[in-house]
């Protein structure tokens, strides 16, 4: 069976910016989305069978996400970074997964948490990107 992989080469971020619209970032490398864990919530008690401890399954997290870029200092995408770390605010994004057809859609919110930048003295410049994921997130595929 011939391998159905394919390459990331397409992918894509959005941030809300303070208008409420989804801005795509530019020159983005790499995309980390949403890793949903389930919390372990102990359910030991004092007739739990042969001592062992018991758990039953807590609140989902999303954890955070991190986004790799070409650091182009002023531009649109520094300059809404900068805004949304500074402000607080929670921001709606979508990611776009490429699938070989149109992509696949990640949505929901997040708070900018950090935002790095590196400045070597012979490779280009680069910045990381990181959020955290708020609430819940929609998967689908992109209709255009």
């Amino acid at each position: 069976m011939a391998t159905e992989a394919l390459i990331g080469l397409g992918a894509e971020f959005h941030l809300e910016d303070t208008a409420a619209v989804l801005t795509q970032l530019g020159e983005i490398l790499s995309v980390t989305p949403p890793n949903p864990q389930v919390e372990d919530v102990e359910a030991t008690h004092f007739g739990s069978p042969n001592r062992r401890r018991e758990y039953i399954a807590g609140l989902i997290e999303d954890g955070e996400g991190s986004f790799e870029m070409n650091l182009v200092p002023g531009s649109a995408t520094d300059t809404l970074i900068q805004t949304a770390l500074s402000d607080g605010v929670t921001r709606g994004y979508k990611i776009v997964i490429p699938d070989g057809a149109f992509g696949w859609e990640i949505t929901g919110d997040c708070i900018v948490k950090g935002y790095e930048r590196t400045v070597p003295i012979d490779d280009r410049m680069t910045a990381t990107l990181t959020v955290r994921f708020t609430g819940a997130s929609t998967e689908a595929a992109a209709t255009s």
